[in-house]
């Protein structure tokens, strides 16, 4: 007997010896003491449902023009090395590009406008800047594997930048900025040759001509020591930009921005490295689809990592002939005690469910569309846990209204962050930390 078909077996003995022992009354239900006594509903709380659950890799995750793109390296001692770049088109300000006569360029940035980061603040990560030999497509989605061909000359100014999360913020000449930036002084010598020596050439014509001569850049991210931290950049920003500063006989001071737009096209890509460095407990689960521990530990992380399914296999069998009003049905969540002081937890969840587990198509639950509100998913941080409102799908599992689809719990907006977050299996040591469902009835006569 695999793993798998004896962890059930176990959950099955566990649930015909505990369903009808374990269910107790609600003594405060708010509101029964406004009902009369023939009103009263004899409301039931039972929290030992029998759940089945394993955490698994992300398969792949579109990360194509999203709100916010991942940049950066963080060494963690649970989910191991995890590494993100973003390649990314930069369009011309203007139609038919002159520098003027004598022009001669003062400095070449890129500045990255950024809303947050992950990890270590006091540690820093490398960024390297390639140009792109191959094109980025309009009519393609990329994806957190996806790669494009780029040069292999590193375009910083100094071999080695070190991009802390806490950036400078300002510029001389740009006092109108207020948003955090990453600023990232290139080679004078590639502005020069690639923007200054083309002016007023066929080439800064036009965007169509522009982006067939300049394909874009690569922004890499490579570890240095220690734990490294991610940054989420938004390229959208105006502050985010390829900027020249020059001047020519006429004037000084003067700057062009080649930017991101809205019809640019920018992906992010995310290397987990397969987890060989990650925890065993981890990788147990993920790689050698061992799940001995999920009793102990499960484990959720963004960016395409991590994602945890969860299972209810006898919750029909529970309520079996029995006429039943669904009350309440709360997923009740509970994070580990592990060090949460730098690789924090998810603000929060998400959770869907697949009619095939090699589907891609994810499916929004009916408890969903009520509001996020009643949903649920946020960290409730005085109780360290995540609580989902599923009421109505548990419900139509029940009335055979629905078929009892397993739950995929991710991290809400992965694509868009690096939190992660361990939390308390099945059946823990502290049992009252477990994943359980935990649902209010009644009997209806």
């Amino acid at each position: 007997m695999n793993i798998r078909k004896s962890i059930i077996f176990v959950s099955a003995i566990i649930f015909l010896a505990l369903f009808f022992t374990s269910c107790k009354e609600e003594e405060n239900i708010v509101g029964l003491d406004l009902q009369s006594e023939n009103d009263k509903l004899n409301l039931v709380v039972w929290d030992t449902a029998s759940v089945y659950a394993y955490s698994q890799k992300e398969t792949e995750m579109p990360t194509s023009k999203t709100t916010l793109s991942l940049l950066g390296y963080v060494n963690d001692p649970i989910f191991g090395i995890s590494e993100s770049g973003i390649y990314s088109q930069f369009r011309l300000s203007v139609n038919n590009l002159n520098f003027g006569a004598g022009a001669e360029i003062d400095s070449l940035v890129l500045t990255l406008s950024y809303e947050g980061f992950f990890g270590d603040t006091l540690l820093p990560f490398l960024i390297k800047i390639y140009e792109l030999s191959d094109p980025l497509k309009s009519n393609e989605t990329y994806y957190h594997t996806s790669h494009i061909n780029h040069n292999s000359l590193n375009l910083t100014e100094n071999a080695n930048f070190y991009c802390y999360p806490t950036p400078k913020t300002l510029h001389p000449t740009d006092t109108m900025q207020t948003k955090p930036v990453i600023r990232i002084p290139l080679q004078k010598d590639f502005g020069k040759t690639k923007f200054i020596d083309k002016s007023g050439s066929t080439e800064l014509a036009d965007n169509a001509n522009f982006l067939n001569y300049f394909k874009g850049l690569f922004i890499a991210a490579q570890g240095v020591n220690g734990k490294g931290s991610m940054i989420y950049v938004n390229m959208l920003n105006a502050n985010t930009s390829l900027t020249l500063y020059y001047h020519n006989n006429e004037k000084k001071g003067l700057k062009h921005s080649f930017i991101v737009k809205d019809s640019s096209v920018y992906f992010h890509s995310i290397n987990h490295f397969n987890y060989d460095n990650a925890a065993s407990s981890l990788k147990k689960q993920i790689i050698d689809l061992d799940y001995s521990e999920t009793d102990q530990q499960l484990y959720v992380q963004a960016s395409a990592g991590v994602k945890t399914i969860i299972h209810f296999p006898y919750i029909k069998e529970a309520f079996k002939d029995k006429k039943v009003a669904i009350h309440k049905a709360e997923l009740i969540i509970t994070r580990s005690d592990d060090d949460y002081s730098v690789f924090y937890q998810p603000p929060a969840l998400d959770l869907y469910y697949k009619k095939d587990t090699s589907s891609t198509t994810a499916y929004l639950l009916p408890d969903y569309l009520l509001g996020a509100t009643h949903f649920g998913g946020e960290y409730n941080a005085s109780g360290k846990e995540y609580r989902f409102r599923i009421t109505r799908y548990i419900q139509n599992i029940i009335m055979n209204k629905s078929e009892n689809y397993p739950l995929h719990l991710v991290v809400k907006g992965a694509a868009t962050k690096a939190n992660r977050l361990v939390l308390y299996g099945t059946n823990p040591d502290f049992r009252n930390k477990r994943l359980r469902l935990e649902i209010t009835y009644s009997l209806i006569n």
